[in-house]
């Protein structure tokens, strides 16, 4: 139960995906799986923490939920989220988002329902 838990993201992936091949879903619902996957990716899924350490270069290595969260310490949490909004640290962001095979799941997976969201919405306003 504990593992299901930690990986529902990647089941309402696969549901996602299900859903866009059948083609006969409604746009409530293809949003509904997006957000749930988007939600996963960015605040639960396992990944590295990535906040920059007191060695110049070398990024914090504990585990982590989700892209936007650091790890147990305060000023990690801190640190990974004003990387958002600071145009120069964008790179630094990003190059932690592809660190570890669970981080590039996690970053996959988040584009991946964001381009769904994106999707459903050209589909719903185009057919309406």
């Amino acid at each position: 139960m504990k593992i299901l838990r930690r990986y529902w993201g990647l089941l309402a992936l696969l549901a996602l995906i299900a859903v866009w091949w059948s083609g006969n879903a409604g746009p409530e619902l293809l949003y509904f799986l997006s957000a749930g996957v988007v939600i996963w990716s960015l605040l639960q899924a396992p990944a590295w923490c990535g906040a920059g350490t007191r060695k110049r270069g070398t990024f914090c290595r504990n585990n982590s939920y989700g892209l936007l969260l650091g790890c147990h310490l305060r000023e990690h949490r801190w640190q990974k989220f004003k990387l958002l909004f600071w145009n120069r640290r964008w790179a630094e962001f990003s190059r932690g988002t592809w660190a570890t095979p669970a981080s590039r799941l996690a970053t996959v997976t988040g584009l991946v329902g964001t381009v769904s969201a994106i999707a459903t919405g050209i589909k719903d306003f185009a057919l309406s």
